[in-house]
């Protein structure tokens, strides 16, 4: 029997997004990170996320949270990320058989990770439609 069908998830009502979001934007600012350099977002573009889910067997994405070091406004901080990848109906994510040098992590080949979006800031629009 499969794990996930393709409907797994709820859609959010606005200010369902806007809370989770300020949770954790308060937390940052509790972490006396400035507002300037707390990465808000990531954006990934439409044809990437299509080539994951054009993989054979997809049925969705799974978004792992990641950390990186990286200079934003100057200031180096140890900054949010998120990588994505697809994955079959039982669960498994659709990587390639090779491994890296790091703990058997199958190796993205093929773009089988999706990572490195544009962060906001600084890539932000001059503001949000709807808060989030």
């Amino acid at each position: 029997m499969s794990l996930f069908n393709g409907n797994e998830g709820a859609f959010l009502s606005t200010d369902e997004a806007n809370a989770l979001r300020d949770t954790y934007q308060q937390r940052k600012k509790q972490q006396n990170i400035p507002v300037e350099d707390t990465v808000r977002s990531e954006f990934f573009g439409i044809n990437n996320i299509k080539q994951l889910l054009d993989t054979p067997g997809c049925v969705g994405i799974r978004v792992y949270h990641a950390k990186q070091r990286e200079d934003i406004n100057g200031n180096n901080h140890l900054a949010p990320r998120v990588v994505l990848v697809g994955v079959d109906a039982n669960g498994d994510d659709l990587v390639s058989e090779e491994t890296d040098d790091m703990k058997d992590m199958p190796l993205g080949v093929g773009g089988s990770f999706l990572g490195r979006g544009p962060v906001c800031p600084p890539e932000c629009s001059g503001g949000p439609k709807g808060r989030v």
